[in-house]
């Protein structure tokens, strides 16, 4: 039975000779030459090719969600505005009689809800953590 050695194992690999050489053999630009800026119009359209508008991308730019006050996103101010989402959202579910819309209103309480215990238990552990 032979036996599967791994390639850097096998003899046929390795090198077969050293060379030395001054000169490189590859052309390089003359060392007195400089780098010409790029045009200001080149760099455009070579932006406009890098970030092309797929429809991927229009897809996703039109579902990622947009915040005009990145203010509301501290902490106490977010945990304050999502109680008060869910009452506004219990408000308006005693007053839905439609079935589709009640369904919606209680996804997403639900939802607000699973992120305040999610947000929750992150800080019992970053206590916990802290604590040692």
């Amino acid at each position: 039975m032979t036996q599967l050695l791994p390639e850097s194992f096998r003899t046929r690999v390795g090198l077969s000779s050293i060379e030395i050489a001054d000169e490189p053999t590859t052309p390089q630009l003359p060392e007195d030459s400089r780098l010409q800026p790029i045009d200001a119009a080149v760099e455009r359209q070579l932006e406009a090719m890098l970030q092309a508008e797929t429809f991927e991308k229009v897809v996703l730019d039109a579902l990622r969600p947009c915040v005009q006050d990145q203010s509301i996103l501290h902490p106490s101010i977010y945990h304050s505005l999502r109680e008060e989402v869910l009452a506004s959202l219990q408000e308006t579910l005693g007053q839905e009689s439609d079935p589709e819309a009640t369904r919606a209103l209680r996804d997403a309480m639900d939802l607000l809800h699973h992120l305040g215990a999610a947000h929750e238990l992150g800080e019992q552990y970053r206590y916990a953590l802290l604590k040692g």
